[in-house]
């Protein structure tokens, strides 16, 4: 792990870091000056994910930054994304330019594969999956190896599901499966897909409208939720949608990454 010329931050507590990624990440809904957006719909057309890039108020970096769509309305607003790496800043997910991208299809999903490069860093790369059916989201993930990045050791995530209508009476933290009824679209689950020795996430309410999601730190070491290698690919965060939420279950995207 590169430590050279960095000065080791102070480790408040979990909760007290997740509201000041929000904090930083999140100052207002709407982010300025979209860039390089990329959209995937799902095969049925009623279902989008926009991905792009954004600089959030009061920040001098852009960030990775997506929506998501509902037949022609936000169901989610800009919501941001990247991984929290120990003793590496800015975040990965920050000061990024789309390098390359691949759409995907299969046959009941859509999808794409961009790859984006940290501006002013030895070449740290980030690279985010997005597959959208007619019934869900999912995405993931991938780290290459790069000279900063040979050995991974993450702090955090600071992925972020932003939703349009407010989130109220929901307790400031909660393990997952989450389900939230939201009017006008039905029910909303936010799942994960496991992965062996990568800790479960959860979900951390900030405001009325915002949750992000956190990573707990290893048992004996408060700095540090993962240590692995390069190249690494992350679990699937996935958005299932259903009329009801007995039906949840029964999703296209749960059915296919976690069945």
């Amino acid at each position: 792990m590169l430590k050279v010329g960095r000065t080791p931050r102070s480790a408040p507590g979990p909760l007290a870091r997740l509201l000041a990624v929000g904090f930083l990440l999140l100052t207002a809904a709407q982010a300025a000056h979209a860039q390089d957006e990329r959209q995937v719909t799902s095969p049925d057309g009623q279902l989008q994910f926009r991905l792009f890039t954004a600089v959030p108020e009061g920040s001098a970096l852009n960030c990775l930054a997506y929506q998501v769509w509902w037949h022609g309305k936000p169901l989610l607003d800009t919501s941001y994304l990247g991984l929290n790496i120990h003793y590496q800043e800015p975040f990965l997910g920050e000061n990024v330019g789309l390098i390359s991208d691949k759409p995907l299809h299969a046959a009941n999903y859509n999808g794409l594969f961009a790859d984006y490069l940290q501006v002013s860093t030895t070449g740290r790369r980030i690279q985010f999956e997005v597959r959208v059916w007619n019934d869900g989201i999912a995405f993931r993930y991938t780290v290459p190896k790069s000279a900063l990045l040979m050995e991974l050791l993450i702090e955090d995530e600071t992925t972020q599901f932003y939703f349009m209508q407010g989130l109220a009476g929901r307790p400031a933290q909660a393990a997952l499966p989450y389900a939230e009824e939201v009017p006008g679209v039905g029910w909303v689950g936010i799942y994960e897909s496991p992965m062996a020795g990568f800790p479960p996430m959860q979900l951390v309410r900030s405001d009325a409208h915002l949750l992000a999601v956190h990573l707990p730190d290893k048992p004996h070491d408060p700095k540090v939720a993962f240590e692995g290698s390069t190249p690494w690919t992350g679990p699937w965060r996935i958005l299932a949608i259903a009329p009801t939420r007995d039906r949840l279950a029964q999703s296209e995207v749960l059915r296919d990454l976690l069945h």
